[in-house]
């Protein structure tokens, strides 16, 4: 993420969490179909039924932990975290509070 860009107009409201707040601008990163289609399609889906096509990629670790590189990585970090449910490709996993 080596570029940054000023947000657009009435843009604060639909993607407050990927807002730098310290100068209020974005990082975005681009995608194109032929290099992650289901990455891809998923951004397509959620546009349509939101109207913007902005997620927010972040990585995946805890506090002090290594980034996640595998799913035997993601279900020990699940584990650790207070996060609700873990997609895995297909797969749900969801917390029993």
């Amino acid at each position: 993420m080596t570029m940054a860009f000023d947000l657009k107009p009435g843009m604060e409201n639909k993607i407050p969490a990927a807002i730098h707040p310290a100068d209020k601008t974005v990082r975005p990163q681009m995608l194109k179909k032929e290099d992650n289609k289901s990455y891809y399609n998923l951004i397509s889906e959620f546009k349509s039924k939101t109207g913007t096509s902005a997620l927010l990629n972040t990585s995946f670790n805890l506090h002090g932990e290594p980034i996640v590189e595998s799913p035997t990585d993601a279900i020990k970090t699940f584990e650790k975290s207070d996060l609700d449910i873990l997609i895995l490709e297909n797969k749900a996993i969801v917390r029993n509070n």
